[in-house]
């Protein structure tokens, strides 16, 4: 026969044990989502993340490489973000020289970054911007030729 204060505390120990157990069986089954969920959860979230780049201003620069990693070209463009879409990218609805067109971009967020207040030149157009939101830029480079 055990003394009444040890049967207390097994008790209390195995009811402790008990729980423990199924806290971490549910905590394992609440983290468990069917591949379809787990999917749909992720194109919420890059939804919702893109749809924050719309209404921002956004200046791009683009530079072209040749095969030899040497500069082509190295134009300027800036607008509006009116449309993200996780198929298509980034819809601009260009400002300034180029107002009227649309450039769209990939949707990769990774190639934004916030933009510092103040002037910006364009040296492709001598524009000049002021305080825009973000800063866009993507490097492309010419494949070396198949023959």
């Amino acid at each position: 026969m055990h003394p009444p204060a040890l049967v207390g505390s097994f008790k209390r120990f195995s009811v402790l044990a008990a729980i423990t157990t199924l806290a971490a069986v549910l905590g394992a089954c609440a983290g468990w989502w069917p591949e379809a969920g787990r999917e749909a959860a992720r194109a919420a979230s890059d939804g919702r993340q893109l749809a924050a780049f719309v209404g921002k201003y956004v200046l791009i620069t683009l530079t072209y490489y040749d095969e030899d990693g040497e500069v082509v070209a190295q134009p300027q463009v800036h607008g509006i973000i009116v449309s993200a879409d996780r198929a298509r990218g980034f819809a601009v609805a260009l400002q300034g020289v180029w107002e009227g067109e649309t450039f769209w971009l990939p949707p990769d967020v990774r190639g934004f970054s916030p933009a510092r207040r103040g002037e910006y030149r364009l040296h492709s157009t001598s524009e000049i911007i002021y305080d825009p939101d973000l800063i866009s830029t993507w490097e492309i480079t010419r494949p070396a030729p198949w023959l």
